[in-house]
């Protein structure tokens, strides 16, 4: 006796016992006297804490989820701040006739509902509508959405499982207490078959945690936030299951925290066979963040990101705003060759800010690039002008006037130098009583400068010096992504490749070196000694140096 529950009143704890073994008995009667679909209770006073009512289809005193939940407003219009703790006991499935919302009664009261569930209890919605209200929470069931919605309006919504099959159907999450999470430690799972985008759409500074959501909708969202939302996203896995498809999207003006996260890229195409990939188009690669404004800015922190192997899949993608984000401690990982992007940025982005990313961040497996330079996004013209003028005025006056005048004093000392090698050790014997001093010495040392006469193709085109440059190698110049094909080596002496003329390397080009360079360190570019770069190395295939600022080769 001494392990009873005292309630919230007054009443001494000599005297709860008693009191409460009589409710216990005075509510088994009266329920038992309901033919399972539960009789009312004696309504408590006021300020005598709260009520417990029990379902379980086979044996009652309530068969169903909605006949409790009706009974407990009922109890809480009549009393003031009662709370009413519904136990799901028994196993079964129930489907709505009805919108079923756990909204307190009439909501001036005060009262609390809370639901939990011990035994495997199914909820089908049909078209209507689970509302789960401020001071309300509903735990442990599985819900089946067929057109209707799941509202968090404040509440704490729990489940075990929600399963989507309808285009109508999605979970709202709304209100700055607004809680969608597992239950007890355990992650809430969650099935993104047919929806409405985005699965699960955030509209306040609510938290979700702890949920295990699969995407298997092509183009479906995972999650979604509106705009002027700044939510906690933590504890979480989102599987991705189909092409295009896009774990996270903050909307313009929305940010908040999202950590120690999980995200997987590969779509079940992708890992079942190569020949499926192969048919794939860049456009089908899948996305696990995107930040769709300048205003979208959440703290992405301590997540593991699995890029997707089909090609265009990136792991965090910004399509506007240009200035440094909260992106660190990440752990970015791709199991393809060469084909995911880590981080998109867009034109315009500082080079200092591109530094930053690439150190604060690891990234595991072989990238096409870890961070690239994406196109200017289209959606929103007012951002659009700005990143299109800045580099329009550095790349357009540079390649003009610097191949201009530049390669014109080169060819002048070009016929003067190759001629002279090449012929002079045929006729020289016989013309050179001229010149008696030079054949004699010239014939030795010529032997000696042919290594400096490497520099000569100078004249004849431009060089850029990358140490540990393998023999034969190729080198492409190519923008950012792998094209445009802008320049290709015609040889290779050395450490220093040679093109035959000047070129310009776009904001965020690339220097391809074909094959792989073992130990790769800084590059000469233009004149200039590029210690930051990214560079990603697949063993006996391709280095890529990424490059940021426009750099003029001439």
């Amino acid at each position: 006796m001494e392990r009873l529950r005292p309630t919230n009143g007054p009443v001494s704890q000599s005297i709860w016992p008693v009191r409460s073994l009589l409710l216990t008995l005075l509510a088994g009667i009266a329920f038992g006297c309901g033919g399972g679909t539960g009789n009312s209770p004696p309504l408590p006073s006021p300020g005598s804490g709260s009520v417990v009512l029990q379902v379980d289809p086979a044996r009652g005193p309530f068969t169903k989820v909605a006949d409790a939940v009706a009974e407990a407003q009922r109890l809480q219009n009549a009393t003031a701040g009662l709370e009413v703790l519904i136990q799901i006991l028994g196993a079964g499935r129930e489907r709505l006739q009805g919108n079923l919302a756990l909204d307190g009664g009439d909501g001036t009261n005060g009262g609390r509902i809370r639901i939990t569930s011990s035994a495997a209890y199914e909820i089908l919605t049909g078209p209507f509508d689970l509302i789960v209200a401020s001071q309300t929470s509903l735990q442990g069931v599985d819900v089946v959405l067929e057109g209707g919605r799941v509202q968090v309006n404040n509440g704490n919504f729990q489940p075990s499982k929600v399963t989507l099959n309808d285009p109508r159907s999605n979970i709202l999450v709304n209100g700055n207490a607004a809680v969608l999470e597992g239950v007890l430690g355990q992650l809430a799972q969650i099935f993104c078959r047919q929806f409405s985008d985005p699965c699960v759409q955030i509209s306040g500074n609510g938290r979700v945690a702890s949920i295990s959501s699969t995407v298997s909708k092509a183009g479906g969202v995972g999650i979604g936030t509106v705009p002027g939302s700044n939510p906690t996203i933590e504890n979480s896995t989102i599987l991705l299951q189909a092409v295009r498809a896009l774990a996270v999207r903050y909307s313009d003006n929305s940010g908040g925290v999202f950590r120690n996260n999980q995200i997987e890229g590969d779509p079940a195409t992708a890992a079942t066979a190569a020949p499926v990939q192969a048919r794939q188009a860049a456009t089908d690669g899948t996305t696990g963040i995107q930040l769709d404004g300048a205003g979208s800015a959440p703290a992405i922190q301590f997540n593991r990101i699995g890029v997707g192997r089909i090609a265009g899949s990136v792991g965090i993608r910004i399509l506007q705003g240009s200035q440094a984000r909260t992106i660190s401690d990440n752990t970015f990982i791709t199991r393809s060759e060469g084909m995911g992007v880590g981080i998109q940025v867009v034109a315009g982005t500082p080079e200092t800010v591109v530094a930053a990313y690439l150190a604060n961040n690891r990234f595991q497996g072989n990238f096409a690039e870890r961070i690239s330079v994406g196109p200017v996004p289209t959606p929103t013209p007012e951002l659009t002008p700005t990143p299109t003028p800045e580099p329009t005025p550095r790349l357009t006056p540079t390649p003009i006037p610097a191949p201009t005048p530049r390669p014109t004093p080169r060819p002048t000392p070009t016929p003067a130098p190759t001629p002279t090698p090449e012929l002079t050790p045929t006729p020289t014997p016989e013309p050179t009583p001229r010149l008696t001093p030079t054949p004699i010495p010239e014939p030795i040392p010529r032997p000696t400068p042919t290594p400096t006469p490497t520099l000569t193709p100078t004249p004849a085109g431009v060089t850029i010096t990358i140490p540990g440059l393998p023999a034969g190698a190729t080198v492409r110049v190519t923008g950012a992504g792998g094209s445009p094909v802008i320049a290709t080596s015609t040889s290779v002496s050395g450490d220093v490749v040679i093109f035959p003329g000047p070129f310009t390397i776009p904001f965020g080009g690339q220097v391809r070196v074909t094959p792989a360079i073992p130990l790769p360190g800084p590059i000469r570019v233009g004149g200039t000694t590029l210690t930051i770069f990214d560079n990603t190395t697949n063993p006996g295939s391709t280095t890529y140096f990424n490059l940021g600022p426009a750099i003029s080769v001439n």
